[in-house]
């Protein structure tokens, strides 16, 4: 049994080798370098331009990806009262009720409803931190609203112990 192979070409299918059945059958139909059914194009070497190419499968779409930023930053942007909805991961045991200023608590394992009361669009700057660099949780958050479809997120690493290691209010709204 004899294999074809047929190869994609820009605007055409490439015809893998002369003797093949499907690039005589293409030669049979039009004059040698000449190809009626497309105007007249001419047809390069052993492409085919009476045979497109199927159209290219679309690219990925780009994976979402949050950002980082840093204390002295973040410290800058709440005193500028930067529109923004911060949010402490922190959870359970691990949750001792201090607060960034302006900050909500909300679990990594929160529900789209939960996120949603949370925070108003979809592009709201939203920036999620927990305890330190050790923590998994504000990298988690991260994520969870990255696949719920928000745009603009920005993860602080250092978490709360930073922010209070280098003189930042807290608050206490247990």
């Amino acid at each position: 049994m004899k294999t074809l192979l047929i190869l994609m070409a820009a605007g055409g299918v490439a015809l893998a080798g002369a003797s093949s059945p499907l690039y005589a059958a293409c030669k049979a139909s039009h004059r040698p370098g000449m190809n009626p059914a497309t105007g007249g194009m001419p047809c390069a070497g052993n492409v085919c331009m009476a045979a497109p190419a199927p159209p290219a499968t679309p690219a990925a779409a780009p994976v979402a990806h949050y950002g980082e930023i840093d204390t002295a930053a973040l410290a800058a942007m709440v005193m500028a009262k930067t529109p923004m909805v911060i949010l402490d991961a922190r959870s359970g045991k691990y949750d001792d009720g201090r607060r960034l200023p302006g900050a909500k608590q909300l679990a990594p394992d929160a529900t789209p409803a939960e996120v949603a009361k949370a925070i108003p669009a979809k592009d709201t700057l939203v920036v999620v931190y927990c305890s330190n660099l050790k923590c998994p949780a504000s990298k988690h958050l991260a994520e969870q609203l990255l696949k719920l479809g928000h745009s603009n997120v920005l993860k602080y690493p250092q978490g709360i112990e930073e922010w209070v290691a280098t003189g930042h209010p807290v608050e206490n709204p247990k």
